[in-house]
């Protein structure tokens, strides 16, 4: 069997050497050899098996005498061990390995399938390649030892490799109560907190000190939240908070780990974070969840909500795809024209682009007049939201944890740690890159607005006040008050290019009208602060009663895994795609063309 192609290059990358059974042929070194208890032994056994392609049986199986022959009769194949001066250790006494001729072939005839034993055989491939799937197992298993799996064996040989190596879900949970402590004394001023009920798991909240003090010393006061879904035996979800840096460069500010995603859990995660801002008001972006709507009015205010215009934009073609409006045309200028209610930033602007809306169709119309336009239109929005209209960013990140979400709930925040310090670091050192006091994001926005200023006429007024026009319409720009009549400089931080025009009339520096959050000043302080690692070599120990103890002598309560369990079945691995999401075109293999494959492909060959 040939190894996919994919799979092979990812072993090249981490030079790993593929499945062999010969490296097993010397699993028991001969008489004398000892092992730590009966189950390493057995380990051995079967390795050996795997690499001779035999089978085996235990005359006598317990921790202290094992006695192993082979299955054939009359095959003097046999390995006998005893326990080391009563003790857990093993030695072999009688070691025969060798099969005689007459019996040889019929002793491989097939091996014996344990999915125990088989975790020795694929936890160095999974170690190095953790997206190592389940039919390649098979595929491995039989190339390799001879041994053809059913996909459900591989599948649970998996996941018994994965409790192996880090753990199984269940105790996890148990270093819970240690981490949140040990968070708290490695970095002063992290906020790590674990609620529970009746001794099972219920709510964690951590925010680190590092994200708290950039976040207050230079992100803007805009948040977006969302939830992601964790697989596993435990229906929990992440929960997160996702701020922007000088260059909208993605800052957790903090995330929360849940039993499900309701009214109660969003509020006690909402309240955490509110706790962490020290009374700055901040607004927050996020879809129209009902646990969300209703505990961020409570505690950030109704006025501070922004509802993601992405989610608004799908429910919105959803329904036009109930109204019976045919043809594709249709629905293009019907979402064109829900984007101009929403970008307005004028009334005038949106109630011309709401009018269009009723004549197009009156239906339509009032779906939007029904929908809290006042949450996710510019113009209707009182506060100042840095033009920022979706949860993109928090989309983001729960697509960067992607490979982390199948992890174990402690292995999942020790591996998101190590990720979030890299991204940082990658996010700081970037900075010593900006060819200008802005970041490249900004820089490029800014480059746009300076060349769509060209064309545009400035007169001088009193009071550094100014009109521009712009070929079909005045505006008015005020220096003083750093204001543009388009409101765009207000809203954005960065001046419009009518703004720009007038700074190019005066020779003035544009940088000196930008918004000081985007400069590298500001950038410099969010990622002035330190993280800590968290050293793990002291791990504390579970005591007889099921606490923890560590080597200070700290006593930690006993914690177990939430009560609700995942229903039976798999669960979802992709998430329902958005309707506006790019796919990927589709390619023949034949005639190269695009939109179909080759067993559909209907055109001549040149």
């Amino acid at each position: 069997m040939m190894l996919s192609r994919g799979f092979a290059s990812r072993c090249a990358d981490t030079e790993y050497t593929l499945l062999e059974s010969n490296r097993f042929r010397e699993a028991i070194l001969g008489s004398r050899h000892t092992f730590k208890n009966a189950d390493e032994f057995r380990n051995a056994i079967y390795q050996m098996s795997l690499a001779g392609r035999f089978q085996y049986k235990y005359k006598k199986n317990s921790p202290t005498h094992m006695s192993v022959k082979c299955s054939v009769e009359d095959c003097p194949w046999k390995i006998t061990t005893h326990a080391v001066e009563g003790n857990e250790i093993l030695r072999v006494y009688t070691y025969q390995v060798n099969h005689n001729h007459i019996a040889q072939d019929e002793c491989s005839s097939k091996v014996r399938v344990s999915s125990k034993r088989g975790v020795v055989v694929v936890e160095d491939v999974f170690r190095t390649t953790p997206e190592y799937l389940p039919r390649q197992i098979c595929k491995d298993f039989e190339r390799d030892h001879g041994v053809q799996l059913t996909y459900n064996q591989a599948w649970h040989l998996k996941e018994k490799t994965k409790e192996r190596v880090y753990g199984s879900p269940r105790a996890s949970y148990a270093y819970l109560p240690w981490l949140c402590h040990r968070l708290r004394e490695i970095n002063p001023g992290t906020i790590a907190e674990y609620t529970s009920h009746e001794g099972h798991f219920k709510q964690l909240f951590i925010a680190h000190a590092f994200s708290i003090q950039g976040f207050t010393m230079g992100c803007r006061p805009v948040l977006a939240i969302d939830s992601y879904h964790l697989s596993g035996p435990y229906k929990e979800a992440l929960l997160s908070a996702i701020a922007y840096d000088a260059d909208d460069g993605m800052f957790l500010l903090a995330l929360g780990v849940v039993g499900s995603e309701n009214y109660e859990d969003w509020y006690w995660f909402l309240e955490k974070l509110k706790g962490i801002l020290d009374g700055q008001e901040v607004i927050i972006i996020s879809d129209r969840h009902q646990g969300i709507l209703h505990s961020v009015s409570e505690l950030f205010g109704v006025e501070n909500h922004a509802y993601c215009y992405r989610h608004v934009k799908e429910n919105f073609s959803s329904f036009f795809n109930r109204q019976n409006i045919r043809g594709k045309k249709g629905k293009e200028d019907a979402l064109l024209l829900l984007d101009n209610i929403a970008y307005a930033r004028l009334d005038i602007d949106y109630n011309e682009a709401f009018e269009k809306l009723v004549r197009f169709n009156g239906d339509l119309a009032r779906w939007v007049a029904e929908n809290s336009p006042e949450h996710w239109a510019m113009s209707k929005f009182l506060k100042k939201r840095w033009d920022k209209m979706t949860t993109n960013i928090a989309e983001s990140f729960n697509a960067w944890l992607r490979e982390e979400r199948h992890q174990t709930i402690y292995t999942l925040l020790m591996m998101h740690m190590d990720k979030l310090v890299a991204m940082l670091d990658t996010h700081m050192r970037g900075t010593d890159k900006w060819k200008s006091v802005v970041g490249p994001k900004t820089e490029e926005n800014l480059m746009s607005n300076i060349m769509r200023s060209a064309p545009i006429t400035v007169m001088p007024y009193l009071g550094e006040t100014f009109k521009v026009f712009t070929g079909e319409v005045y505006l008015v720009v005020d220096m003083q008050q750093h204001k543009c009549t388009c409101l765009t400089w207000q809203m954005s931080g960065l001046p419009c290019p009518h703004v720009c025009a007038m700074i190019r009339t005066l020779r003035h520096d544009v940088y000196d009208y930008i918004d000081p959050c985007f400069k590298v000043s500001t950038q410099q302080l969010i990622y002035s602060g330190q993280f800590q690692p968290l050293p793990t070599h002291n791990m504390p120990k579970v005591c007889e009663a099921g606490t923890l103890q560590d080597g200070q002598g700290n006593v930690f309560p006993s914690l177990q895994p939430p009560q609700v369990r995942r229903p039976p079945g798999r669960p979802r691995q992709r998430r329902i795609e958005s309707q506006f999401s790019h796919k990927r075109a589709i390619h023949c293999s034949r005639c190269n063309g695009i939109g179909h494959n080759r067993s559909k492909c209907n055109n001549p060959l040149p």
